[in-house]
């Protein structure tokens, strides 16, 4: 493969990461099993398992340790319910912020990998800021509270997490793989909020006693070690991922000869990507549906704990950390080889027909579980059943975004990446607000308290007062109530409105045309990426083939073997298979 490199461009990091230490660990023009492994795996696990521990417990931390409750100060109540939102219209802002600063990047390594590696120190650093109390007064512990949820979720975060989403988009045009990343990086998600679910209740708990039950202090050493976990993983994440669109797109990649003729493309104003984005049904069905399940999706993960504590057994709160551990592992358990069926599944139904039977396998399970609180076996069956369904959806409908983003440039010309990432970003961010504000509005509303002890019982597990019905009975919808209305919301709008999978390939093909024609008319040779691709299996594939038969030859010559002999036997072995193969696979069409 050739590549030639247009001259720098005065733009935000134009100077910036230029020496060769800072360039990707990828050089394939397709992308690779160590690039999704580690740039999509590895990489996106750490910081997405940092983030989910604090969207789930940074709310209990500030009901059940600092007891910002309205049964404590009136004014707690209000506060717990309007300022999540608030500082999410903040975040949203700084979002949109975010994808034109993007889309201004004109350094080296890209225009979104820089980014991840600039917000991991800052995260690191905002969530120590966020679980540390420097003051007892009630008014000022909300000041610091909002300052430094708001450097966390709206600087911090948002730097990493539009980068994050966008990365799927930009690292080829190729829709096979490019659904591959993104479901990758949406398992290791999903998984690590699982995997935070069953161990960190056990882990906080015990680092929490080993302070001599200071929760406080519990709280701060846990989130800093899982912050510093996350900074390592980012790290190999922007090392292990390349931007192949954005190359394209500044003439790096692709062009054989007259690299001087290429031009580097301004990318729209966010005015004229609005434009072009609210044109396109796909893209504003996409946008809502991930906003609106996010927020349920978020209600669902911030009332976990509670309903470890309040629901799942009863008044069972001094052993929450233990049934949570144990729910998560025993409800969860059957997402595993779930996780293992489901490409096999999207390769041969599609991810539209996954997710109809996603949404209602979630739904259906939601309510057996819904229906029976306290009953640890039917929220156990009911739970299962859910998450399995919430397999399908969870894990298929992000890789939509890249998607459509090429419907909104097929439709209109206009790439649209600043703009969709900032706006996927912050309507994620948002999500977390309005959940947030929503969820604790129902605990006021329902007249929650802050848990307080009143003994123990024999074999020295803590007894605590138990919460009002309604606020048992609220809890209880935000945890399996939410997923009901998401199995419902999912299968309806991709039944019935959203059916971009069946024109993906005529999408793809034009684009590509698109470019080839561009660079014809300035007299430039444009190899598409899947041209590009098959050059390099190619190359690759007769390299391996000189090798086989090198080492052939050595082993014929050692053992005496005649090398004709032996090799006829593997071409035959290797035509049988072929053949088999090719019987399966038109099987399959039939």
């Amino acid at each position: 493969m050739e590549t030639n490199t247009v001259s720098k461009k005065k733009g935000l990091l134009a100077n910036a990461l230029t020496g060769s230490r800072w360039d990707t660990r990828i050089r394939s023009a397709n992308t690779t099993r160590k690039e999704m492994w580690l740039g999509y795996v590895l990489g996106v696990w750490g910081m997405m398992m940092t983030s989910s521990i604090v969207n789930s417990y940074f709310n209990q931390y500030l009901t059940d340790v600092l007891g910002f409750t309205s049964d404590k100060i009136a004014w707690m109540g209000l506060f717990m319910v309007t300022f999540p939102l608030a500082s999410k219209m903040i975040d949203a802002v700084t979002n949109l912020i975010m994808s034109k600063v993007i889309d201004s990047t004109v350094c080296k390594q890209g225009k979104v990998r820089p980014w991840l590696i600039i917000s991991a120190p800052l995260i690191v650093m905002c969530i120590i800021l966020l679980f540390w109390m420097p003051f007892q007064r009630p008014l000022y512990q909300a000041l610091w509270i909002v300052i430094m949820f708001n450097l966390y979720y709206s600087v911090a975060y948002t730097m990493w997490n539009v980068s994050k989403e966008l990365m799927p988009a930009v690292s080829t045009r190729n829709v096979r793989q490019r659904k591959n990343l993104s479901l990758a990086a949406t398992i290791v998600g999903q998984a690590g909020t699982g995997l935070v679910s069953i161990l960190f209740p056990t882990i906080l708990a015990s680092v929490c006693a080993a302070f001599n039950g200071d929760n406080a202090k519990g709280y701060l050493v846990s989130m800093t070690i899982f912050g510093i976990l996350g900074l390592c993983c980012t790290f190999v994440q922007y090392f292990y991922t390349r931007e192949r669109v954005t190359e394209e797109r500044r003439g790096q990649t692709g062009i054989v000869g007259g690299s001087e003729k290429a031009e580097i493309h301004e990318e729209a104003s966010l005015l004229k990507q609005a434009k072009a984005c609210l044109a396109d049904k796909y893209w504003i069905f996409f946008i809502l549906v991930i906003f609106i399940t996010n927020i349920l999706s978020n209600m669902r993960n911030i009332s976990l704990i509670y309903y470890s504590g309040w629901v799942l057994q009863g008044n069972a709160y001094g052993q929450a950390a233990s049934l949570q551990a144990a729910f998560q592992m025993i409800a969860l358990s059957p997402m595993g080889p779930g996780i293992l069926l489901l490409l096999p599944l999207v390769k041969k139904w599609g991810r539209t027909r996954c997710i109809w039977v996603g949404g209602t396998l979630t739904a259906v399970g939601s309510v057996v579980a819904f229906l029976n609180p306290g009953s640890r076996m039917m929220i156990y069956i009911g739970t299962a059943l859910g998450g399995i369904g919430s397999l399908f959806f969870n894990y298929t409908m992000p890789s939509f975004l890249g998607d459509v983003i090429d419907h909104v440039e097929w439709k209109s010309k206009v790439r649209c990446d600043g703009l969709s990432g900032g706006i996927y970003s912050a309507g994620m961010m948002f999500a977390v607000g309005i959940a947030q504000g929503l969820f604790n509005l129902g605990l006021m509303a329902t007249g929650y308290l802050q848990p307080v002890q009143i003994g123990t019982d024999a074999s020295g597990i803590a007894l605590y007062a138990d919460q009002p019905a309604a606020a048992s009975g609220w809890i209880n919808f935000a945890y399996q109530g939410t997923y009901i209305m998401i199995g419902i919301v999912i299968f309806a709008v991709f039944c019935f409105l959203f059916d971009l999978e069946r024109h993906l390939p005529e999408v793809s093909r034009e684009l590509q045309e698109r470019k080839v024609a561009e660079c014809a008319a300035k007299g430039i040779e444009y190899i598409p990426a899947e041209e590009l691709e098959r050059r390099e299996i190619e190359e690759q594939e007769k390299i391996a083939e000189e090798i086989r038969i090198r080492e052939l030859k050595e082993t014929c010559a050692k053992k005496g073997l005649d090398f004709e002999t032996e090799n006829k036997k593997v071409l035959e072995k290797r035509a049988a298979k072929k053949s088999k193969a090719e019987a399966k696979a038109a099987k399959r069409k039939m």
